[in-house]
């Protein structure tokens, strides 16, 4: 029987020790942040404030089966369904109290960048209304082609004003210096977590994207600190010594995949069943790649490279550029195949997804399928009509076998 990670077994602790920091944080008079998953950290974190991640509470919960409740408690409030269901939880589990995670400490402030949709302004306002604390937000422009000088100078201008308003809460002086320290230490995590993705590419794959969803956490909850970079090290340590060994993730591994979009959190476990009962590995996802952006650090301009890195992620940009992405996952890791999950919560990740399919089979020869789910909501999203509709892609994908 194959032997599991052995990181899988440490992120637990990870996750709570978060927590309990931001508990922490309270007694040593220091600020708890509520930010988006897409927001410069590093801003806050050079200044002592504690992050909190509601989006990633949000997957924890629908993950553990609390999302139902929190969600149809959200809609009992006045919110619509059509909203999105991360949203939804965390105003449930907000008006609840109801969490895995034991409690949750309130924020001091909130900090929005909307490089990943235009939700999160409207949902943390709600949020820093409810606590009445400050709201701190950056706009970053959406475009198909990269990011042009103008607008990153925009956002650097932005996160100055953030950095100083931050420094001003936490009653603390502004320094930019400080800012880069941070900035390297998320910019070693990032290169770590590319590598650890990057292992996706070796037959057998020794890891695959159901992993990754589970262990991106620590990129997202805590760049920019040594405890990521030591987390990843270890698990970067231990891919390696599979890849050698040449341990399977999928056993046999009869065909390889991509994914486009964010992960189904309450067919998780489910999926990744499936996943390998049929022999069809998940190499490859455009969600989790969003965390290992090729540069952030400038040692001239620290806060023009957060920026950049900041206005250059896959969300910003359109179809054309997800395309691109698709593309180059699908010839880098050797798959003859590719999903788009249309994601029912994230609309800005799922349109334009047919002419995505559509590309992307046209450029690289690859076989794709769209399906209809949703990332936190169990009500809309159904095993056995995903079982249906993949099955028999996963026969074209094998090649008939």
């Amino acid at each position: 029987m194959k032997r599991p990670l052995a990181a899988n077994r440490r992120l637990p602790r990870l996750i709570r020790n978060q927590v309990l920091w931001t508990r922490a944080a309270k007694f040593l008079r220091r600020p708890v942040a509520w930010v988006t998953s897409g927001a410069p950290v590093e801003v806050l974190l050079a200044h002592g404030i504690v992050p909190f991640y509601p989006e990633n509470h949000a997957a924890i919960c629908a993950a553990r089966d609390f999302s139902r409740d929190l969600s149809g408690r959200a809609e009992e409030l006045g919110w619509s369904q059509d909203l999105c269901s991360y949203f939804r939880v965390d105003v449930g589990s907000q008006d609840t109290a109801r969490t895995p995670l034991g409690s949750l400490t309130p924020p001091d402030l909130v900090l929005v960048c909307n490089n990943i949709c235009g939700t999160v302004q409207n949902w943390f306002r709600v949020t820093a209304d409810r606590y009445g604390v400050p709201f701190l937000f950056v706009d970053t422009p959406f475009s198909d082609d990269p990011s042009s000088e103008s607008d990153v100078a925009y956002v650097r201008d932005q996160l100055v004003e953030v950095g100083r308003a931050a420094a001003r809460i936490a009653r603390r002086t502004y320094d930019e210096r400080r800012i880069l320290a941070v900035a390297r230490r998320s910019m070693e995590a990032l290169r770590l977590w590319a590598e650890v993705l990057e292992t996706g590419r070796h037959r057998p794959a020794p890891f695959t994207s159901f992993d990754a969803f589970v262990h991106m956490v620590p990129i997202v909850n805590i760049r920019g600190t040594r405890r990521a970079i030591r987390y990843y090290r270890m698990l970067l340590e231990e891919l390696r010594e599979r890849t050698a060994a040449g341990v399977a993730a999928v056993e046999p591994e009869r065909a390889r995949v991509v994914w486009d979009n964010i992960a189904i959190w309450p067919l998780h476990r489910s999926l990744k069943r499936f996943f390998n009962e049929e022999g069809v590995a998940l190499v490859a996802d455009t969600y989790t790649g969003a965390w290992s952006v090729s540069q952030m650090v400038d040692e001239s301009d620290p806060v023009g490279g957060l920026a950049r890195a900041y206005t250059d992620i896959l969300l910003n940009h359109g179809a054309e550029h997800r395309v691109r992405v698709v593309s180059r996952l699908v010839q880098e890791y050797g798959a003859s195949g590719f999903i788009l999950h249309s994601n029912r919560s994230c609309k800005r990740y799922s349109l334009g997804q047919y002419r995505v399919e559509r590309e992307v089979s046209q450029k690289t020869g690859a076989v794709g399928v769209v399906i209809e789910a949703d990332m936190a909501d169990p009500r809309l999203t159904d095993f056995d009509s995903l079982r249906q509709r993949l099955a028999p892609f996963f026969e074209v994908v094998r090649g008939g076998t």
